[in-house]
């Protein structure tokens, strides 16, 4: 999971400050010569925008059934009682028509965990305008971790009916027979059959379930949807007294804050593929499901749609851990742009191998939770892959680092030789030139020397000659 948390998203307006709720998908409403046929296109942009930015993990509750039931009014209450707030609240208003169509979703924080509740609507079976069912209730119920499926006044097989048509769009294939012992399909086991605006008040919970599910009563046909819906959910029972919207009874208050109860303790993260997800995992979840009613699907193929998911999962966390190996690579100079052919590379492959050794362990820790395991090994081919290109790459830029270097050196060589030669050489004429120098230097000395002292014997002579008058001229005196 932590992986999936280290998505890099652009700068966006925070869920939190954007307008809810928001339609889920996108459906289009295509005439034909019997009636209109509903087409669901994809995620909206508004839903888009606010489960991209969503680190999960993920609480989502769907609340489906039939029409006119209290879905929409329920879960807003449901909601304020968690939040605390009336900040938001899914459409509702009395009367014959219907206000929801398709899915609406709200996201909120969890009071009490980590994660993000989402609140996914759905649009009303039994209703005259009618627009997407039983494409609807597949979806969401695809997409949640918690069901809560309405009927009004009293509930009865036809309540358990929309949880067949529930099971019915989780098929695989149309020859999978619904059993307990059927493959897991990715639906939620946490069913709550709400019986709302209850004209049994004064009946016990447990009573009324176990009536509904009795075997012993009902043709075979009945029979068999009571024991395959008590076989594959883990069934719980509310009842709801009728409300008018103002004032809200104390009676009605008392019945939500025993819901909210039981599902803050009992919603848990939505888990694809054996781990907790996000929601842009989500997104993609949804978008698999919807491409596949898009393309003339009648029922989900729930087997191709989680194996889709997790090898998606398992590529993204390949290239997360991808991202952090080549990273950590750049910071120690062991890129293939960084090598620069000093250092040999059985020490750079070295390091390497031990960096890519903790990056593959992570990876591996995360890739082994998901179910089923053959989608998952993408992620480890994924890396492989990337890991011996990256070697390879290392490989061929050392050597040719290696030959440049070789290359540079050669010339250098050349080069040292000229200069060491040419160095030589003024050395030996300036030796040569500073002996001339000397030897000048002395014989200028020298010759100096014997002038000067001949110079001075000469004056000195001139002198005498001057200061004492020779000997026959003072005898003559």
């Amino acid at each position: 999971m932590e992986f999936l948390r280290r998505r890099r998203l652009p700068p966006m307006q925070p869920w939190e400050t954007l307008p809810q709720p928001v339609p889920l998908v996108k459906i289009n409403a295509q005439p034909t010569p019997t009636g209109i046929k509903y087409v669901a296109t994809g995620i909206t942009s508004e839903a888009e925008q606010i489960l991209i930015q969503l680190e999960g993990p993920l609480y989502v509750a769907a609340f489906i059934g039939f029409g006119r039931s209290g879905k929409s009014f329920t879960a807003t209450k449901l909601r304020s009682a968690l939040t605390g707030d009336n900040n938001f609240q899914f459409m509702s208003r009395s009367g014959n028509v219907p206000c929801t169509h398709g899915i609406d979703l709200m996201v909120f924080p969890h009071p009490t965990k980590p994660g993000q509740i989402i609140f996914l609507d759905c649009e009303g079976s039994q209703n005259h305008n009618q627009s997407a069912l039983p494409f609807v209730m597949g979806l969401a119920a695809r997409l949640s971790s918690r069901l809560y499926v309405f009927e009004r006044g009293c509930f009865t097989t036809g309540g358990l009916e929309t949880v067949m048509q529930v099971l019915t769009m989780g098929l695989a294939t149309r020859d999978v027979l619904i059993a307990a012992d059927a493959p897991n399909m990715d639906l939620p086991r946490s069913l709550v059959l709400v019986e709302n605006m209850s004209m049994n008040q004064g009946m016990d919970k447990v009573e009324l379930l176990t009536d509904l599910l009795n075997e012993t009563h009902g043709d075979e046909a009945t029979n068999r949807i009571r024991r395959v819906v008590r076989e594959r959910f883990d069934i719980e029972f509310a009842k709801l007294p009728f409300c008018m919207r103002n004032p809200i009874t104390s009676e009605h208050q008392e019945a939500v804050a025993d819901l909210v109860e039981v599902l803050s303790d009992r919603l848990t993260p939505l888990i694809i593929g054996n781990v907790p997800i996000d929601g842009p995992v989500m997104i993609q979840l949804a978008a698999e499901l919807v491409s596949q009613i898009r393309e003339g699907g009648s029922k989900f193929n729930m087997v191709s749609a989680t194996e889709a998911l997790v090898a998606n999962m398992a590529s993204e966390a390949a290239n997360a851990a991808w991202s952090e190996f080549v990273e950590r690579c750049r910071q120690v100079g062991n890129h293939p742009s960084q090598v620069s052919g000093r250092k040999h590379i059985a020490s750079i492959m070295n390091e390497v191998h031990t960096i890519a050794a903790e990056a593959q362990d992570e990876l591996e820790a995360f890739v082994s939770k998901l179910e089923p395991s053959e989608p998952a090994s993408v992620g480890k081919q994924l890396w492989k892959r990337n890991l011996k290109h990256f070697e390879e790459d290392l490989k061929n830029a050392h050597a040719k680092r290696v030959q440049e270097i070789a290359k540079y050196t050669r010339w250098m060589d050349r080069i040292y030789t000229i200069v060491s030669e040419v160095v030589r050489r003024v050395f030996e004429i300036t030796f040569q030139l500073f002996k001339v120098a000397r030897f000048t230097t002395s014989l200028i000395i020298t010759s100096n020397y014997y002038m000067a002292k001949e110079s001075l014997r000469l004056l000195t002579n001139v002198v005498r000659s001057i200061l004492s008058p020779s000997q026959p001229q003072l005898l003559t005196q």
